[in-house]
């Protein structure tokens, strides 16, 4: 055994949120301050780890959306080709941009921070780090809309995510309210456990790169929870270290073919090495779970 039970035992502790919830609060801030973004509808929310409660110690950056809600992107492959009609019919094409809507958040940072502290980078603009707060991403997008059923432009039925359009590359939607409110349903389901083992495995995983067993950038985060999200609720039991166990040799049975065929991400609306946004490779996830498993 190269970890102990009472690493296994400390890795469940949530990182402190003080600095995060600062940024946060400075970058929602600077936001709603602009005259030039009040004009529109928008809704300034966390995604990712700090959001779903399972940072740990040593989680630097964090994730602010900045969604434009007075227009959206549509999804229609769910509904029925007479409601995909009737959806074309009634649909009006919004008046702005993402390209636009980016520029307006990006001033509206440029005008409340010092001209050092504000990088744009390819899929979110960086406010960066001073004394007391952490680096912010900040990803400007549209709300998207999964249509699941269409009978009229006020009864519709659909899945909120957001669009985002980087730079460079394709335009990327994701589904991080539906993460935020599925990780509380199977925390809850699993007795409070769930995002506690999230912590554990990622701590697991700082201790396998720390060793030199994986490279820093080869496991992120959101793999590593997606990943455990799918592990059923009743592997997740009281002990810490019996815990981290069973979660991980419920992952470590699948070979790279079946990781692939059965692992949702956590928005259960991707499959994870299918057609989830961070491509990610099911040989990977496979080397990363036996360096994880030849660890405890």
């Amino acid at each position: 055994m190269v970890t102990t039970v009472e690493e296994h035992r400390n890795w469940v502790a949530q990182g402190s949120v003080d600095a995060s919830s600062r940024t946060y609060t400075s970058v929602k801030t600077a936001l709603d301050r602009s005259a030039e973004l009040r004009r529109f509808e928008y809704e300034v929310f966390l995604q990712g780890s700090y959001a779903n409660s399972t940072n740990t110690r040593g989680d630097s950056d964090v994730d602010v959306v900045v969604m434009l809600t007075s227009a959206y992107m549509p999804e229609t492959s769910r509904l029925s080709g007479a409601e995909q009609q009737k959806y074309e019919s009634d649909r009006i094409p919004g008046t702005t941009s993402s390209r636009d809507f980016r520029a307006i958040v990006e001033h509206a940072l440029h005008n409340y921070y010092d001209a050092g502290l504000v990088d744009p980078k390819n899929k979110c603009i960086k406010v960066k780090k001073r004394d007391g707060y952490v680096d912010a991403d900040v990803v400007p997008a549209i709300q998207q809309r999964l249509f699941t059923s269409y009978p009229s432009t006020y009864g519709a039925g659909f899945i909120e995510g957001i669009s985002i359009t980087p730079l460079r590359g394709p335009r990327i939607v994701n589904y991080p309210k539906e993460q935020i409110k599925n990780g509380q349903a199977k925390n809850s389901r699993a007795g409070g456990n769930y995002k506690a083992t999230v912590r554990q495995v990622k701590k697991l995983r700082r201790k396998a790169v720390s060793l030199g067993l994986l490279g820093a950038d080869v496991a992120p985060g959101y793999l590593l929870e997606c990943l455990v999200s799918n592990v059923p609720d009743e592997l997740f039991v009281n002990n810490p270290s019996d815990r981290l166990y069973r979660v991980l040799a419920y992952l470590h049975n699948f070979s790279a073919s079946g990781l692939h065929d059965a692992m949702w991400s956590g928005d259960q609306v991707h499959k994870l090495f299918v057609n989830d946004p961070g491509d990610h490779n099911q040989y990977t996830a496979e080397r990363i779970l036996n360096v994880l498993w030849d660890l405890l």
